[in-house]
């Protein structure tokens, strides 16, 4: 590792093939993709005590506002045929786990996304970074929503359900 480097693996260097991955390994992958992207989005931001940092991380990473971004990916056509099958390997990936705060199909649309996240991470950093860069700059709504949810009021989720 030289000293320009600091990232022992980079998608260029890493031994891992999407093409030989499920869709629940390409979430697990994107799951700590974005969840270190906002971690660093919210430090940047000036943001520094632990409970806040939480709470915040959450209006980004949640599965409904994950769902309501995967969605806007679809509406606006933005995914090639390609990352359309992967962001269906990962939705339709059977696992064991299951949401905790959201039902199961925003669960399952929220999967999707994070094997895209996965996937753009081992294939194309350029990508990734593209739409990091939407994640950050659509999640205002979904994050003020979250707070609002998180302080005690009533807030209603894609479905209409408290979330």
């Amino acid at each position: 590792m030289s000293q320009s480097d600091p990232h022992p693996i980079t998608p260029s260097r890493s031994p891992l093939k999407p093409t030989e991955l499920s869709g629940s390994n390409l979430a697990f992958l994107g799951d700590a993709v974005l969840s270190l992207h906002v971690r660093t989005w919210l430090l940047e931001e000036g943001h520094t005590r632990a409970g806040e940092l939480q709470r915040l991380s959450i209006g980004y990473v949640n599965a409904y506002a994950q769902a309501r971004f995967m969605h806007t990916l679809l509406e606006e056509g933005l995914l090639t045929p390609e990352e359309l099958d992967i962001y269906k390997r990962g939705r339709n990936s059977h696992t064991r786990s299951h949401a905790r705060n959201a039902d199961i199909v925003t669960y399952r649309v929220a999967t999707g996304l994070e094997a895209l996240l996965g996937y753009w991470h081992l294939t194309d950093p350029a990508r990734l970074t593209e739409i990091l860069e939407k994640i950050k700059s659509n999640s205002g709504s979904s994050r003020t929503h979250c707070q609002k949810a998180l302080s005690g009021k009533a807030a209603s989720g894609p479905t209409g359900r408290e979330e």
